[in-house]
């Protein structure tokens, strides 16, 4: 969250859920880096203790969204408001950071819709509470379940580089279980931020949805809140002090983060597979200007192909790709827009990103031409990096690929490990061999070795489309996953519901003082599994499927009749 300049222009008389009712969005001529301080309308620091107030006060006296109906509503009027507003949200974006609409339709707004319709289809079946299994014999006749409850107020905070999707798949999950949602936009990205307000604003009632717009002081105030639940996506800088501050609270926090994801190119892969690698390698670094926290951050490649591929790589992104940048003049500032290729956000990660170029110590094979009036890299391979190179230090979030060349597959596992990258987002594997983990060795030994948030053999980034598979971090690259019933289930609190009888309490007359070793022996009867017997021994393996069945069935008639000889004997 850099700090922009900004304008507190919102008077405390407007609604501090509908920050702006505009329907103009802010034109700004080809080449010429926004200014979000003209665009978006911050909100005033007075009014966010407010705002977050009443939809505490809200959530607690109406128990609207207690209601399954009332959310399948609210996530209807937000589908329609989406699909009639589609070109106005990929103009924005254009506007913010030269992105083609291509790019925001098929990664962001097709993908956010899918999730929102799966979410509305299956909202019915994750709400059942569901039954506990496995109880004791003298617990079975109860009734005993758990329940999916909403945590309360849930402050969502969403990042630049994909501000549609990442903010609707977490407002989604957040409502969807009950909750009502503060959410803060990035003001790194102005267009969208204040479209998107308004467009959430107008479908969903005010009293479960706040929108804070601003930057660090209006994200620092935001935080001085207490809610029942944080999720941020971003760096992590910024998610180690929104930790810290919502520990203050005992706050739970979903950290969404980044890190350097590898590709993995093994010494099994066949020269004829090697343009296809190529190509999704390719696709999945400098695709959204390379801005995506699950893009391939580097390229470990084995020294028996490294030529090849290496050779593959620059001729694709020369000659097919984006062959249109090798006639750019870059004097002229107006021929770096291109309409297949994203900018890079802000002049502060323009500098980061053009400090690695002038300071690596590797090869530039291609690419390596900067424009900084419109904050144009253009795709940049760096071949023979080595790990202290200044393209290895940290996440790089930019349209620049590293790649190493090693000998021996332990070796360079060892050398990412003690770099300090072996928790990243995902990790990405490419190989002629066999693809499961069980067949090949080499993956087996990847996998294992790298704990990596998502795995993905032979292809980059498509995961994260996944609508009911858990998509999140682990070590630095955050914690907590959601999507699909994954979200529903992080901004749920899962209760334990134990339904009593009142007239059984003979049964349970073992408990009361006076104490004796006959109620002792029939309260451990009564929660132990087959009378106490198990089917392992002291030594050798244990039975990896639990016990069979002759001895379950055995062992539980067993049990039940020492049960009820320990009753008798009780009473």
């Amino acid at each position: 969250m850099a700090p922009p300049t900004k304008t507190h222009s919102v008077s405390s008389e407007e609604s501090f859920t509908k920050v702006d009712q505009s329907t103009t969005i802010e034109k700004k001529q080809p080449f010429v880096a926004p200014d979000n301080t003209k665009i978006l309308e911050y909100t005033p620091l007075d009014q966010i203790p407010i705002g977050v107030q009443k939809l505490k006060d809200a959530f607690h006296t109406t128990q609207k969204t207690h209601s399954v109906q009332y959310r399948l509503n609210q996530l209807r009027n937000v589908y329609f408001k989406i699909k009639d507003n589609i070109d106005e949200i990929c103009e924005t974006l254009e506007l913010d950071f030269y992105r083609s609409a291509s790019e925001t339709k098929n990664l962001e707004i097709v993908i956010g819709l899918n999730e929102l319709v799966h979410t509305m289809s299956s909202l019915h079946k994750w709400v059942k509470p569901e039954p506990v299994t496995d109880l004791p014999v003298s617990l079975q006749t109860n009734p005993i379940y758990i329940e999916k409850i909403p945590l309360g107020v849930v402050l969502i905070i969403s990042p630049f580089n994909y501000p549609f999707l990442l903010s609707l798949s977490a407002i989604i999950g957040a409502l969807a279980a009950g909750n009502v949602v503060v959410f803060k936009p990035s003001e790194l990205t102005p267009n969208f931020a204040k479209l998107f307000t308004r467009l959430l604003s107008e479908s969903l009632d005010e009293d479960i949805f706040f929108t804070i717009n601003g930057g660090i002081d209006e994200t620092t105030k935001a935080l001085e809140q207490k809610y029942d639940k944080i999720m941020y996506t971003g760096n992590n800088f910024v998610g180690r002090i929104i930790a810290k501050k919502a520990a203050e609270t005992l706050t739970p926090v979903i950290l969404e983060l980044g890190g350097k994801s590898p590709a993995f190119v093994l010494n099994d892969v066949k020269d004829s597979d090697i343009p296809v690698i190529a190509r999704r390698i390719i696709w999945g670094r400098f695709t959204n200007g390379g801005q995506t926290c699950v893009a391939v951050d580097y390229v470990l490649v084995h020294e028996s192909i490294h030529k090849k591929l290496v050779e593959e790589i620059k001729r694709i992104i020369d000659e097919e790709f984006y062959a249109e940048f090798k006639t750019l003049d870059n004097s002229d500032d107006s021929s770096t827009i291109t309409p297949s290729y994203t900018h890079v956000i802000h002049d502060r990660a323009f500098k980061n990103l053009s400090n690695i170029i002038t300071t690596t110590k590797g090869d530039i094979i291609t690419g390596g031409e900067v424009n900084s009036t419109t904050r144009f890299i253009s795709p940049t391979v760096i071949d023979n990096v080595s790990w202290d190179d200044s393209s290895m230090k940290g996440e790089i979030f930019g349209p620049i690929l590293p790649i190493i060349k090693y000998s021996n597959l332990s070796t360079a596992l060892d050398d990412l490990i003690s770099s300090g990258h072996d928790t990243p987002l995902a990790q990405y594997i490419f190989t002629s061999g066999k693809t499961s983990r069980n067949s090949n060795p080499q993956v087996n030994q990847v996998v294992t070795k790298i704990r990596s948030g998502a795995t993905m053999i032979n292809d980059v980034v498509l995961h994260v489309g996944l609508v009911n598979a858990p998509f999140g971090g682990v070590g630095n690259s955050g914690y907590g996953s959601y999507h699909g019933i994954y979200s529903f289930r992080a901004f749920t609190h899962e209760r334990t519901t134990f339904e009593q009888k009142l007239w059984n309490d003979t049964a349970l007359k073992a408990r009361y003082p006076p104490y004796n070793d006959k109620k002792n022996k029939l309260i451990e009867t009564s929660q132990t599994s087959y009378a106490g017997n198990v089917w392992f021994g002291r030594t050798g393996d244990v039975r990896i499927n639990g016990p069979n069945s002759i001895f379950s069935v055995w062992y539980g008639f067993v049990g039940v009749t020492k049960l009820v000889n320990d009753l008798i004997n009780a009473l």
